[in-house]
């Protein structure tokens, strides 16, 4: 939703683990706060992570790996929560 703030932000790094992500979608959509946004960002992992079709969920891909702490501070610029 344009202009609206969600309660959380949830951030997520990821390098060619597509099962472990798999499961850390599906603990975050399982939550009974609903009001959150989700950012995967997937360190230029082979192949490309993909993500459920959530709103909630925004899934970038760095071109080139620079490591768990880059794709975090990535996130970061984007998050939005409380």
């Amino acid at each position: 939703m344009a202009g609206h703030t969600p309660t959380f932000s949830v951030i997520i790094p990821t390098y060619q683990r597509q099962e472990l992500l798999d499961r850390a979608l599906a603990s975050v959509q399982r939550q009974t706060v609903s009001d959150i946004e989700v950012i995967v960002v997937d360190d230029a992992g082979s192949p490309p992570a993909t993500v459920p079709g959530d709103r909630r969920i925004t899934l970038l891909r760095q071109d080139v790996n620079r490591g768990k702490s880059a794709a975090i501070n990535r996130a970061l610029e984007l998050a939005r929560g409380e």
